[in-house]
């Protein structure tokens, strides 16, 4: 049977995660997650719901029984400007002290993000890691705590770094993107590229990755546990033109398309403006206005190229049309 301590759970990752441990034949896969009290939680018949939130984790959270930890519980927005220390690494450091002999690997939902925010291509995950922000900051100090853990008692831990997530609840690429869409706005001249990946796509990785730590822990023939980073997206990236131009299409935008000149300084600059609207718009211009790729050559040697031969614009094709039905 397939245990999954799981963080993160209401989240969008989370619950799509869910959705493909709910594939699994009934009865093979059960799952405790990390609820917050306020949290609304829709009822799943294998999932145990154990009331808690990062950085306090309950002692009943975790099976006696062989078990994987989904660390997916991340703060990625400082509404209250509290700082990302406490969640990110305090509650990454307190779930590894909760962790017993039963545990045997860990994923965590990391983010290229970490390798640095300036243009990049076909990054790998050897690469020197250059995070800028407190919160690229907080997760790379997360990945560094899970693989040590892991190293020293010779487990398995899988930190997944995907750049851009694209789902129906996506808050950080698609709802900028189709806003800039409708005002007609092309970010530079539209070739920088970006790494992708759907939410459900993402989440298949996490399960099929589970299922090949959980069948080499119990396998006859054991398999030399691994601990790294993957990059995880379709091998092919996307243009912002490409996705500029299919969400207007789709959504039949017709107005006049203007260009945005997007000096490398701007953002930089931008974000010395003591204001959070501006530092939050530096952010989203860094965002879209260079190169965010990666290599996957790490993970398709891993479970294939099922996954990551798939087009991403075929699949933000489907993602549009799914939120206009």
């Amino acid at each position: 049977m397939l245990r999954v301590v799981l963080t993160g759970a209401t989240g969008y990752v989370g619950q799509a995660i869910l959705d493909q441990l709910a594939l699994l034949p009934s009865g093979s896969v059960a799952v405790r997650a990390l609820v917050k009290k306020d949290k609304v939680f829709p009822p799943r018949d294998f999932v145990e719901v154990i009331e808690g939130n990062l950085p306090d984790v309950p002692d009943s959270l975790f099976f006696k029984e062989p078990h994987l930890l989904f660390h997916f519980g991340i703060k990625q927005v400082d509404f209250l400007k509290t700082g990302f220390y406490e969640t990110n690494v305090l509650g990454t450091h307190n779930l590894l002290s909760k962790c017993n002999d039963n545990t045997k690997g860990i994923i965590y939902g990391s983010t290229l993000s970490i390798q640095g925010r300036n243009s990049n291509k076909r990054v790998l995950e050897s690469e020197l890691v250059q995070p800028e922000t407190a919160l690229e900051r907080s997760r790379a100090q997360a990945e560094q705590l899970i693989i040590e853990a892991m190293s020293r008692d010779d487990k398995w831990a899988f930190c997944l770094r995907p750049r851009f997530i694209l789902g129906p609840s996506d808050s950080l690429l698609m709802k900028g993107l189709v806003l800039l869409s409708r005002l007609g706005v092309r970010v530079g001249r539209g070739e920088q590229e970006y790494s992708v990946i759907t939410v459900e796509d993402y989440a298949r990785v996490v399960v099929q990755l589970s299922e090949k730590i959980v069948s080499s822990v119990g396998g006859d023939t054991k398999e030399a546990s691994l601990r790294c980073a993957l990059n995880v997206a379709y091998r092919l990236p996307v243009s912002f033109n490409q996705m500029f131009t299919e969400i207007r299409t789709e959504k039949r935008i017709e107005n006049k398309v203007k260009t945005l000149p997007l000096p490398v300084w701007l953002p930089g600059l931008i974000k010395w403006i003591p204001h959070a609207i501006a530092e939050s718009a530096a952010t989203q211009l860094q965002s879209v206005g260079f190169n965010h790729c990666c290599d996957v050559t790490a993970l398709e040697k891993l479970l294939g190229d099922e996954i990551t031969q798939q087009d991403g614009i075929e699949k933000l094709k489907e993602l549009l049309k799914s939120q206009t039905e």
